[in-house]
Order: C-alpha cells, then structure tokens, then sequence
C-alpha cells in the first residue's frame, strides 16, 4: 500500500469482502483508542488493467463530499502515490496510476451479508426507509442521481443502519443532459435488472427531461424486493408497480413513499427520535430517557441498537454535561444525567459482556465527580455490578476515591448508601484506602443516626481480615469499646457479635487483660439482650483462655490470693561479697530512714525523757519535702497510692499490701535488740518526741524483714542493701 499509508491514524487489517468494481473492504482499527472502522482499498494497476480506475477516482471523489446520516460516514482518505491531493477538482485520465487509493469508514458490513443473518421485519422496514432517505437527501439536496442503485452500492452499520456507498456513477443533469461520464461506464458497472428500460435504450434526453429521480425510482422498486426475500410486501405492491412504469411522466418521486404504513413502526419512532435527539429540548430528552428502559427491559429494543447507538450517546451526554461547569450547575441538566443512568447500566448488564470496563469505566469516573445527591445514590446502588466488571485500580481510583465524599454528607440516606458500597468493595481495595475507609468509620461512630452507628459496627467486623496485624490492635478493640459505650441497645449487641467474630485476631493476653475487662461490666447492662450476649461472648473467651492455659504446661505455681506463703529459710548471703553499708540517698529504706530523721527538731541528742503515748498515726508538723528515690528503677511501680508526704502510715503497710506481696515477705526472728529507753517500739514515736526513739521492725512483730533472694536486717543505723533491676522483680511490689 505504499509508505504514505503509515501516515494515516488507522490501522489496516485483513481483507473481508471484495466488490465488482475493485474495492476491497478490510477491518481496521483507529490507533488512539482501538476502536473499529471499515477500510476500502483499491489498487491502482490492478484497477486500470481491469479498466476501472476512472470509476474509482469517481467514487473516491464524492464520497468524502456527500455527509448525510444515511450515508456511509467517510473518517479519512488517502491516495498513497498523491498524498497531498485534497480532492478540490474531479479527477482527470492524467491521474497517477500507481499507488493505492484508501478510505476509511464507520465499521460496516455488506448488505447482502447483513439480509443473510435474517433480520426482524421491523429492522427491515427500517433499513429500506433509509435508502429511500438517503436518495431523497441526493436528488432534492444534492441535485445528484446516484445512478448505480443495488445491493452492492449499500452497507449495513452494527447499529443495524443501512447506508449508501458506490458513488462511481453518480451524476448531475446540466442543461438537460446526463454527464459524459455516466453514459460511458453505467452499462458496464449498473447490474442489469436495476437499470430502466430507458437506459438500456439509451433514451438519455427522455431520461434526463423526467428528473434527477427517475432512474433511481426505478432501481429502488426492483430492490424492495430483495429486501424482503423476493417478496414484495402487500402495502408495497401498488407503490412497486408505479415506481416501474414505462411512462417516465408517472414515475413517482421517492420521498411521498415515506407515508407507507409499512413503516410506521416502534423502531422507526425510536430511531427517529434518536436521529433528532441533540436538538431537542432538555425536557423531552429527560422523557425520552425515562421511557426507554421500561422498553428495553420487554425486549423491544434489539441488542445492535442498544450497543452501538444508544451508549455512544448515552457516552456523549454525559461527558458534555458532567465536564461543563456551567451546565452541571444547572439542575435541569443534572436530571438529564439522572435519567441516563439507568439505560446505561440496563445496556452495560445486558449487552456489553466483556467491554463493560471498556465502556462503563470512564463514565463511571465521570458520574462520580458530580456533586447531586441523586446521581451518587444511583451509582451506589450499582457497587455490586461495578464490583464484577471494573478492575482493581479503576474501583480503587475511579470509583472508591470519589464515593469517600459520601461519608460527610449531610443526607443519612447517601452516609448509609456509601457505607454499605464500601462493604462490597472492601475486599479490592488497596491498604492506604483501607487506613483511609477506617478513619471514616471511626467518625462515623459519632453519627446521629443510630443506624448509621449500628452499621458501622458491623463495618469494622467485616474490615477486620484485611487490616494489618498493626492497623487491627490500633483499631478494632477501642471501637468495640465504643460501641459498647453507645445508648442504642443494637449497636452494644452488634459490638458483642463482632467481638466474637473476630477474636482470633485477639492474643490470648489481649483477651485475659483487655477484652475480658471492656466485656465483663455488660454482663449487668439494662437490656436482657445485651447481658445474654455478654455472658456468651465471656464463656466463649473463657474457653479459649482454658485451654490456652492448659497449654502453656506446668510452671512454678503462684499461691491463690489470700494465702500465705509457705516459710522457707533466709537465703544465705554470698561470702566472697560481704554486703557494704548503702549511702543516705541508697534503697527506698534509707531514704525514709533519713527523711525520718531530719523530720525532729533538735540537731544534738536531747536528754533522754520518759516515753510519751503517741497515737497511732499522728499527723506530721510539718510537710516534709519530697524524697528522690534514686536507686529503685523500677517504672511498673506505682508510687501514687499511699506513698505521698502528707499520709506516710507505713504500719498499714501490712494491710495494704496485695496478698502476692503478703505470700513473698517471710519474717525470721531476729536476735534480741537492746531495749528502747520508752520501752516501746513504735517506729512513729520519734516524730513527736523530744528525744530521738529506738526504730520499732514497722510496727510488725520485731524481726528482720525477709525479701525473696536478698536479707535486710533492722537494727539501730542497719546498712541496707541497695536494690537492683537484678534484683528479684516478682515480689508483690506492683500490686502497690
């Protein structure tokens, strides 16, 4: 085909059918897109050896000239050996002989091949009234006679359009005379039955005195009847006979033929209305919209015309109106865009198969970016189907990302809407939009609505299996525990359900330690169903920590609380490190033991007086200022519950210590101290007295206070071991 074919925006493909006059028709494709178009291509030499080249130059002539909506739509034109030719003159016998002439069309077939498949008898009806058209459009518009009218001269669109073609003999009438051109090649190129009697006469000035139709009419009789099997239909016959007439004066023009009642059918209207739709008013076109779904759904809207010229305008109305900011704005366009929702997804479900994402994608990107509660609400309801067609990237960008504005809208119809999509679309998406639909939900437990809230719940169960080990602790537990926080009694029984279907994302110390607590005051909540469901999710919670404690085997048994330790002796201390005297500012001890000290008031020892009675817990004269206990590094230690300056009873020790504790401090009888002056041994006596008092064992039974794995002796001035992380850390001392 020459170099000078790249250049053109289309791709040639095989070769389908070839006509008498020396065209061959190809599939092709344009190459932006891949959508499909007919290619005629006809080769110079071979053309002039078969002596047809001057009716091909014709054809190629007038066809990129003549645009009518019956006639075959022309997208591009090339002659390969003249590529800069425009066509701006008729082509003369000078012309280059070599090379390729090339034509791009609108996809088509033949219509001998199109009557094979058998077509519905409206069809039918319809595609003759277009060649009746597109004539009319070339006698009264054109001032033309076509002059070759046959089967081979028409092609059929997938929309089921009959189209005009083969324009190698058409001819004008000029001072009462028929072009040169046609005269020398009509006999030759026009099959002889569609050729009137006239032209096998060569009755030319007859012909050319009865009108620009008069040959034509003729034609058009003879092809009513291959149209129709080679039956003429009954309201047909009459107007064939007239048509045929030997008698140039009667032969009818075509357009009156128009008002037979053989073409007053559903598909005519239907394609009518298509034919004018863009110049209708919005009003009309919102109508037109409305009605055609009811009719597509009975079936009376054949699969071709659905596909191939009801969804390219469909596509186009929605991509003028949705991209135009002054048209968007106007609500009368924004119902018109509503109304084609539903025809366009009819089509898409029915017909499309696998183009839907093809064709549905993009006008689904669009749709969403329109800001009309309405349209998102239609789209909504369609997620399932979109879920099937679309792939992940376009659900994740086309579709996901635009529907998230529905979570802030204002409508609890469209917040419902949008959370109830995401569940379908959940399990495409991908994790930045899965963290993005969890803070959503997140807000959404705030929602007036209590439904909204209850759902929400749910939401979060469902999400659970695709968040991240990471995402799910951060998560699922504290919007369960808001759930259950919520007045609405179905959303707390939703939380309990969730809990429940979800635990296997929960470790067995989350349940014992986290669940089990948030879950346990609900076993006396107000509603009945709630606590049922409660004490459910517990048992089953429970089970599962039996048996993981079955598990775990047998370790060191720790003493139930309440219970005592058994007695065991006091370690032993190491002989190769004897113990050294800890400074002031050691152990916890001897911190308090100066904090003691600096509280009297004297600086020198004080004569020594009788004891005085002193209460149990007297309240100190003075605030002592804070003491840094610098050595102990123990951050699980909570130093707030009795410890402060202002309450120091440290003979409640005893009774505030938790019963772990209790099991670990042993008491060993220590030797026997020397007396104390007051002969008492009230450790607080000292705090009021005017003379310093000899230090009682903390108002226990005189001994020495024994902690596991380590010794410390109370005496007058003790040297205190300093504690340590080494030191062992399970004695009780967290329950403080």
């Amino acid at each position: 085909m020459g170099n000078a074919a790249t250049s053109l925006p289309y791709a040639i493909g095989n070769p389908v059918s070839t006509t008498k006059d020396g065209w061959a028709l190809h599939v092709g494709s344009r190459k932006s897109d891949n959508a499909a178009v007919s290619v005629f291509v006809a080769k110079k030499p071979a053309l002039q050896k078969a002596s047809q080249l001057t009716p091909a130059l014709h054809h190629f002539h007038h066809c990129k000239r003549l645009r009518h909506p019956h006639i075959l739509q022309v997208y591009a034109t090339l002659d390969t050996d003249n590529p800069t030719e425009q066509g701006s003159a008729p082509p003369t016998t000078k012309t280059t002989e070599t090379g390729d002439l090339i034509v791009v069309t609108e996809p088509c077939i033949p219509l001998e091949a199109w009557l094979q498949t058998r077509p519905p008898p409206e069809q039918v009806a319809w595609g003759l009234e277009s060649v009746v058209r597109a004539l009319h459009f070339l006698h009264a518009s054109a001032n033309l006679a076509h002059g070759n009218v046959s089967p081979q001269s028409f092609y059929v669109t997938p929309a089921g359009d009959v189209k005009l073609w083969n324009f190698s003999l058409v001819t004008t009438i000029e001072d009462g005379q028929l072009s040169r051109h046609f005269k020398e090649w009509e006999g030759r190129l026009t099959p002889q039955p569609y050729r009137s009697p006239e032209r096998h006469e060569n009755r030319w000035d007859a012909l050319a005195a009865a009108g620009i139709h008069a040959m034509d009419t003729y034609s058009v009789a003879v092809l009513v009847s291959d149209f129709f099997g080679g039956t003429i239909p009954t309201p047909l016959v009459k107007a064939c006979q007239r048509m045929q007439t030997p008698n140039l004066k009667l032969r009818p023009r075509l357009q009156p033929l128009l008002k037979c009642p053989l073409f007053d059918t559903p598909y005519q209207k239907l394609q009518l209305q298509l034919e004018e739709f863009t110049v209708q008013p919005v009003e009309q076109k919102i109508a037109f919209w409305q009605n055609l779904t009811p009719s597509m759904q009975a079936g009376l809207l054949p699969q071709e015309l659905a596909v191939y010229k009801l969804l390219p305008i469909i596509q186009q109305t929605i991509t003028t109106l949705c991209q135009s900011d002054a048209l968007k704005s106007q609500d009368m366009y924004r119902r018109e865009v509503l109304a084609t929702i539903p025809p366009l997804f009819f089509i898409a479900e029915a017909y499309l198969g696998n183009k839907t994402s093809q064709e549905l994608g993009p006008m689904v990107a669009i749709l969403f970016e329109m800001n009309d509660r309405a349209i998102r609400g239609s789209l909504l309801q369609k997620t399932a189907f979109l879920l099937q067609h679309l792939d992940n990237q376009m659900l994740n960008q086309s579709v996901f990302g635009p529907a998230c504005g529905g979570f802030s809208d204002s409508s609890p119809t469209l917040r419902e809407l949008t959370l109830k999509a995401t569940v379908e679309i959940m399990p495409k998406l991908t994790q930045p939009n899965l963290e993005k639909l969890s803070r959503y939900l997140v807000r959404l437990q705030s929602d007036p609505e209590q439904g909204i809230r209850t759902n929400t719940v749910i939401v979060f169960g469902k999400l659970a299996p695709f968040l991240t080990e990471v995402s799910r602790q951060k998560l699922l537990l504290p919007a369960f525990a808001r759930a259950l926080k919520d007045p609405f009694i179905p959303c707390r029984l939703s939380a309990l359900k969730c809990l429940l279907k979800v635990k296997q994302f929960f470790t067995p110390a989350e349940i014992a330690g986290k669940v089990l607590p948030a879950v346990s005051p609900f076993l006396l909540d107000g509603s009945k169903d709630v606590r049922k469901e409660a004490f459910l999710v517990l048992d089953d919670f429970l089970f599962s920590l039996k048996q993981e404690s079955e598990k775990m085997g047998d370790a060191k048994p720790m003493p139930a609380p309440g219970q005592a330790a058994p007695q065991a002796p006091p370690p032993q201390p190491k002989a190769a490190a004897p113990v050294a005297p800890a400074p002031s500012s050691g152990g916890y001890l001897s911190g308090l033991s100066s904090w003691v000290t600096s509280s009297a008031k004297p600086t020198e020892p004080p004569p020594v007086a009788a004891p005085q009675p002193v209460a149990p817990h007297p309240p100190p004269r003075s605030a002592p200022p804070p003491q840094t206990v610098a050595s102990l590094q123990i951050n699980d230690i909570d130093l707030s519950d009795g410890w402060g300056d202002e309450d120091d009873a440290l003979d409640q020790i005893k009774t505030e210590i938790s019963p772990v504790a209790q099991a670990k401090i042993q008491f060993v009888s220590p030797p026997p101290l020397p007396p104390a002056p007051g002969g008492e041994d009230d450790f607080f006596g000292s705090f009021n007295a005017s003379k310093p008092a000899v230090k009682s064992s903390l108002g226990m039974p005189k001994g020495k206070l024994a902690v596991p794995k380590q010794s410390i002796s109370l005496a007058p001035k003790p040297a205190i071991k300093k504690l340590s992380v080494d030191d062992d850390m399970e004695d009780g001392w967290d329950d403080f």
